[in-house]
C-alpha cells in the first residue's frame, strides 16, 4: 500500500509537469527552438538532499539553494529534462518556484493622529486584560518571515525603552543585507501589530504582545514579491535556529494559489516540519474571499493556525456592527478541511511603517503620520493572533503548538444568535469565532489538543495523508461531518489510491440563501454581540464584569454553573450540545433527536451507522469523495492555474 501511495504521488506530479511543459512548448509567441532551451526555476525534492543536488547537475541544472527542510534544492533547469528527471527513482517531486503574495493592502484614512496614535485591536481582542495580569509576551521570540523589519522605535525598543535584546536575530534571503531593513514596509507593519512597544494616545501599548523578542527573516523584495525558494530558505533558517533564539512563534502573513493537495506543497511541508519541532505557525487565510475554496497556501495546511479577518467597523467597543469583510478568504480547503481556524481584527489596522518604504509611497492616503500606516488584510489578522499566541506561551511556556491551536479555537467567540441558534457566518468563514486573548491565555480548557488523531510525522514521510470532513450536498451546499462533533471537524485517512470528488473544484459554489451570506445572518440588535449583550453596562466589561465577583471568573459568570460552560449554558444540558438540540456547522438547528440522539450523529442509523458515512456508497465509496471522476482524475483541474501562475 505504501509503495502504491508513493507511485500515486509521483504520478500526480508527473501529470502536472507534463501538462505544464506541453503548455510552455506550445506557446505561440515563443519559437519552439527557444522554448526547448528555456530554463525555469524549480524546487526539486527527493529521498535525500545530496542525491537531489547530484541529479540536478547530472541533467545540466544549476543548484540555487540547498533546502534540507524538504529534502531538496532550488534549481534552474531546462523544462525539457523534467520528465526524465522525474523518472529517477530517488526524485519525489518537481515544483515550479511559484510566487507568494503578501496579504495586506493600504487603506485610506481621514484621521490625523499625533505622533504615537492609539491602536484599537489590542482592546478588541482583550489583550489589555491580559497585560493587567502582567503578561506581555516576555520570554517568547516571534519570527516574522516577511519583507523585513524597519527602524521603528516601537519595534527596536522593548517595553523598558531599551534596544538591547529586542531584535535577537536577522537574516536576509533577498539581498543578504547584514542589518535589518524593510524597503517594502509590510513586514514592519506586521511586526508592529505583534510587538509594538510604544505607548499610544490612550496610554496603552500599541502592539498585542509588546514584551516579545523578535527575529526578522526577510524573504520578500521591495515590491513585495516573494518566491517559494526564498520562503523555504527562511522557514528552514527558523527551524535551524529555533533553540538558539527561543523561537516559539512563526508569523507567515503571505499566501500562494493552491496547486496541489496540502501534503504535496513544499511550503506546507516546511511549515509542518516547523510545527512538528515545536514552533507555533500562524498564517493568513489569504485575501481572495469571500468565495468558497479561496483559502491559499499555506492556509490550507490542516496542522497550522489559519486566520481570517473581521473588522470592528471603527467602533471597537461595539461588537454589534462587526463583520467579516469580503476580502477574507473562505473554506473549505480543496482537501475538505475547515478553514480558517478563527478570525481576528484585520480591517483599518494602524501599525508601524517607515515613510521611505515602498507601500508608504504607493499608498500615501494610508499614512497617518511619518511612522504609522493603515492597512487591511488577513496578514494583519494573522499578526494579531501571533501576538495572542505569544501571550499564551509567555503565561504557560509548556504549551505545545497543538495546545496553542486548541486553546485559541476553543476560546474563540462564535458569531451566532443563542435565541435562534442561527449563525451570522458559517464555520468555513469564521472558523470557531473571533479570537479573544483573556480566554485563550487564562481559561481552564480541557479536551484533546488540536490535530488529534493526525500523525504529522507519518504525513511528512508520505506514509499517510488526510482529508477534512467538509462535503457538498446534492443542493450544492457545503456541510460538515465531524468525527468528534466539533466545528473543527476531523480528518479521514486517504488510502493513497482513491480520488476525491471534483465537486470541490467546481464553480457552482454554495452562496445560496442557506449559504455563507444567506438570509439567516444576525448582525442586528438581537445577536450575541448586540448592544445589550457582551459590551453592555452589565456585560463583559461592565460594572460587574470581567474580573468582578459575579463576573467572568465568578460563580455566576462565564465559567459559573449558569454561565457559558455551566449546566444551562453553551455546553450545558439545554445548550449548544445539550439534549434540547444543537447547532450544526451548516447553520441548521437540530432537535432533541438530532446530533447526539439515538438516531442522530452517533446513532445506529447516523454518521457511523450501517447506512452512514463509511458505507460502500459513502465518503470512501467508489462514488464518494475520492471517486473515479474526482479530484485526482484525468482532468487535474489545478494544472491551468499552475500554468497561469508561472
Amino acid at each position: 500500500m505504501h509503495n502504491q501511495r508513493i507511485q500515486n504521488q509521483k504520478f500526480i506530479t508527473q501529470m502536472i509537469l507534463v501538462a505544464l511543459i506541453t503548455a510552455l512548448l506550445a506557446t505561440p509567441c515563443i519559437p519552439r527552438a527557444a522554448a526547448s532551451t528555456a530554463r525555469h526555476s524549480y524546487i526539486i525534492q527527493g529521498l535525500e538532499t545530496e542525491r537531489v543536488i547530484q541529479l540536478v547537475r547530472k541533467y545540466g541544472g544549476e543548484v540555487t539553494s540547498r533546502l534540507d527542510i524538504v529534502n531538496g534544492a532550488g534549481a534552474l533547469l531546462d523544462s525539457q529534462v523534467i520528465p526524465a528527471l522525474l523518472q529517477e527513482s530517488e526524485i519525489r517531486a518537481v515544483t515550479l518556484n511559484g510566487e507568494l503574495k503578501l496579504n495586506g493592502n493600504g487603506e485610506e484614512t481621514g484621521e490625523g493622529p499625533g505622533p504615537k496614535p492609539a491602536t484599537d485591536y489590542p482592546d478588541v481582542v482583550g489583550a489589555d486584560g491580559v497585560w493587567s495580569q502582567r503578561v506581555t509576551g516576555a520570554g517568547v521570540t516571534v519570527a516574522v518571515v516577511d519583507s523585513g523589519l524597519g527602524w521603528h522605535p516601537g519595534i527596536f525598543k522593548n517595553t523598558n525603552g531599551k534596544v538591547r535584546g529586542r531584535i535577537v536575530a536577522w537574516v536576509d534571503f533577498v539581498e543578504n543585507r547584514k542589518a535589518p531593513l524593510d524597503p517594502n514596509g509590510h513586514g514592519t507593519h506586521v511586526a508592529g501589530i505583534i510587538a509594538n512597544s510604544q505607548i499610544g494616545e490612550d496610554g496603552e501599548w500599541n502592539g498585542v504582545a509588546p514584551g516579545v523578542q523578535l527575529v526578522g527573516v526577510r524573504v520578500a523584495a521591495e515590491d513585495g514579491s516573494a518566491t517559494y525558494e526564498r520562503a523555504l530558505q527562511g522557514i528552514q533558517w527558523v527551524v535551524e535556529n529555533q533553540v538558539r533564539y527561543n523561537i516559539r512563534v512563526l508569523n507567515f502573513s503571505m499566501s500562494a494559489v493552491v496547486q496541489s493537495p496540502y501534503w504535496a506543497d513544499p511550503i506546507n511541508q516546511a511549515l509542518m516540519t516547523a510545527w512538528a519541532q515545536g514552533v507555533v505557525v500562524v498564517t493568513s487565510a489569504a485575501n481572495n474571499g469571500p468565495g468558497a475554496l479561496s483559502i491559499g497556501v499555506p492556509g490550507n495546511n490542516p496542522y497550522v493556525i489559519t486566520v481570517g479577518a473581521f473588522t470592528d467597523a471603527y467602533t471597537p467597543t461595539d461588537w454589534s456592527d462587526d463583520y467579516i469583510p469580503a476580502f477574507s478568504s473562505g473554506g473549505p480547503t480543496h482537501d475538505g478541511f475547515v478553514k480558517p481556524d478563527l478570525v481576528a481584527p484585520g480591517g483599518h489596522i494602524v501599525s508601524t511603517m517607515m515613510p521611505s518604504s515602498y507601500l508608504a509611497h504607493q499608498h500615501p492616503e494610508a499614512r497617518l503620520n511619518a511612522a504609522y500606516f493603515t492597512m487591511s488584510g488577513t496578514s494583519q489578522a494573522t499578526a494579531v493572533v501571533s501576538g495572542i499566541a505569544a501571550l499564551m506561551i509567555s503565561f504557560d511556556p509548556t504549551l505545545t503548538p497543538d495546545l496553542v491551536k486548541h486553546r485559541l479555537r476553543a476560546s474563540a467567540i462564535p458569531q451566532f444568535n443563542p435565541d435562534t441558534h442561527e449563525a451570522g457566518y458559517k464555520v468555513w468563514q469564521q472558523g470557531t469565532g473571533r479570537a479573544f486573548a483573556p480566554l485563550a491565555v487564562f481559561a481552564n480548557i480541557g479536551g484533546n489538543a488540536a490535530n488529534y488523531g493526525m500523525d504529522i510525522h507519518a504525513d511528512l514521510a508520505g506514509q499517510v495523508h488526510y482529508l477534512g470532513y467538509s462535503y457538498r450536498d446534492e443542493a450544492g451546499i457545503y456541510r460538515l461531518f465531524g468525527d468528534n462533533g466539533t466545528w473543527a471537524g476531523g480528518a479521514g485517512v486517504w488510502d493513497g489510491i482513491s480520488q476525491p470528488d471534483s465537486s470541490l473544484w467546481t464553480d457552482s459554489g454554495f452562496w445560496g440563501d442557506s449559504g455563507f451570506w444567506g438570509d439567516s445572518g444576525f448582525w442586528g440588535d438581537g445577536g450575541f454581540w448586540a448592544n445589550s449583550g457582551f459590551w453592555g453596562d452589565s456585560g463583559f466589561w461592565g460594572d460587574s464584569g470581567f474580573w468582578g465577583d459575579s463576573g467572568f471568573w465568578g460563580d455566576s459568570g462565564f465559567w459559573g454553573d449558569s454561565g457559558f460552560w455551566g449546566d444551562s449554558g453553551f455546553w450545558g444540558d439545554g445548550g449548544f450540545w445539550g439534549d434540547a438540540g444543537s447547532y450544526t456547522a451548516d447553520g441548521q438547528y437540530l432537535d432533541e433527536n438530532s446530533l447526539w440522539g439515538d438516531s442522530g450523529f452517533w446513532g445506529d442509523s447516523g454518521f457511523w451507522g450501517d447506512g452512514g458515512f463509511w458505507s460502500d456508497g459513502g465518503f470512501w465509496g467508489d462514488s464518494g469523495f475520492w471517486g473515479d471522476s474526482g479530484f485526482w482524475g484525468d482532468t487535474l483541474v489545478w494544472i491551468e492555474s499552475w500554468i497561469n501562475h508561472e
